[in-house]
């Protein structure tokens, strides 16, 4: 294993999780509401980053590492998702869990995909 590579990844997540934690603090959303912006932001950031960016060379694989498995996967989470998902259901907030549901499965992906497309198209790749 790279230590290198470990380094980078373990700084991200360090910074990711901090600012996963000031952004939940600072947001005057309910807990669900507020861990759907911070994974539907983390996807398009994330398309950007890995999709343009790295494959068309503009940054390197250790940015990625930093960058993407780092900052970006702590900075979002599917555990909580899938907590926040069951409290909902379970204090019988089926339209609130439905949205919650529907826009993190369909909006989420949609946004990694407009950050690839859209850095790849800017960056000419």
């Amino acid at each position: 294993m790279d230590g290198r590579a470990l380094f980078l990844v373990a700084l991200g997540g360090a910074i990711g999780a901090m600012v996963r934690y000031l952004t939940t603090t600072m947001l005057p959303l309910e807990s669900h509401w507020s861990t759907l912006t911070i994974n539907l932001v983390g996807s398009l950031l994330l398309g950007i980053i890995a999709g343009g960016m790295h494959s068309s060379g503009a940054i390197s694989d250790e940015l990625l590492l930093l960058l993407g498995t780092g900052i970006l996967g702590a900075f979002t989470t599917m555990s909580t998702f899938s907590m926040d998902l069951m409290q909902l259901l379970e204090d019988s907030q089926l339209a609130a869990a439905a949205a919650y549901l529907t826009s993190t499965a369909l909006i989420g992906p949609l946004l990694a995909y407009v950050g690839w497309k859209g850095t790849s198209m800017v960056l000419g790749a």
